[in-house]
């Protein structure tokens, strides 16, 4: 049977929950062993992303990407967080920012599978093809 990247970050997810630092140094370097035995040293760096979806989902963090004209000023970047917290009921959410000059103005937000655009560029758009119609 063979063991997917998903099943092994769930597997060193399980053997370092609740651990002290320093038995998390040794169950780190056993669990490196074990791949370097198997053969599966290549595939660290897809446990490791699928280990951080772990981690975040067990502690209710969200990443989340808000892409602005201008970016972000504290008070916008604390109200998007809050907003997306609440929609994703997540206990933190770790908002990355992007700059894209051709939204215009707004903002257009990621997280999950979802996006949320309140981008200018896409509400000119839709009423553009209303006017249209």
């Amino acid at each position: 049977m063979k063991i997917t990247t998903k099943q092994l970050a769930l597997s060193l997810y399980e053997s370092l929950d609740g651990k002290t630092p320093s038995r998390v140094k040794v169950a780190l370097e056993k669990f490196v062993e074990l791949l370097a035995e198997t053969n599966q040293l290549t595939k660290a760096d897809k446990i490791v992303t699928e280990f951080i979806k772990i981690w975040h989902t067990k502690h209710g963090i969200v990443e989340a990407l808000a892409t602005s004209a201008n970016g972000l000023n504290k008070t916008e970047t604390k109200l998007l967080k809050d907003y997306v917290a609440g929609l994703s009921g997540a206990k933190e959410v770790l908002l990355s920012e992007k700059n894209d000059k051709n939204i215009l103005g707004g903002v257009i937000i990621k997280y999950g599978d979802k996006i949320l655009d309140g981008s200018i560029r896409t509400s000119l758009s839709e009423l553009k093809n209303q006017l249209i119609k």
